[in-house]
């Protein structure tokens, strides 16, 4: 996962750092939001700067203030990052999300499939 710039979106600090440290691990560049407004703020910024646009973001679905479902209508319904691949990451079981959201679901707190998403998602962009 060199060379590429991941976002991570979940509420839940310790999840969200284990995360993140994994991918850095792997080579990947992680910009780490603390919930869905918080990544699409920081999308926004990515896109007002030179900074290479992130190639993939992983989102849990259940925050506050903006929930990762809120985020993902957002991103969809957005010129730039409609097309910006998703993973979300959650800790609801329900076997159809991936069926009705477009995107592939992992479910927490296995981090390991996680990282297998993300590495085929990478490796089919590159």
């Amino acid at each position: 996962m060199p060379d590429c710039t991941i976002v991570i979106a979940d509420d839940d600090d310790d999840f969200r750092f284990t995360v993140a440290e994994a991918l850095r691990s792997e080579g990947a560049h992680v910009i780490e939001a603390s919930g869905g407004q918080a990544a699409i703020a920081a999308l926004d910024q990515l896109a007002g700067s030179r900074e290479r646009a992130p190639s993939l973001m992983v989102m849990d679905l259940m925050m506050p203030v903006m929930s990762g479902l809120e985020a993902l209508r957002c991103l969809r319904r957005s010129h730039r990052w409609a097309q910006l691949p998703v993973v979300v990451m959650t800790g609801v079981n329900d076997q159809m999300l991936p069926v009705r959201l477009n995107v592939p679901v992992v479910y927490k707190p296995e981090i390991d499939p996680l990282l297998r998403a993300v590495r085929h998602i990478i490796g089919v962009r590159q």
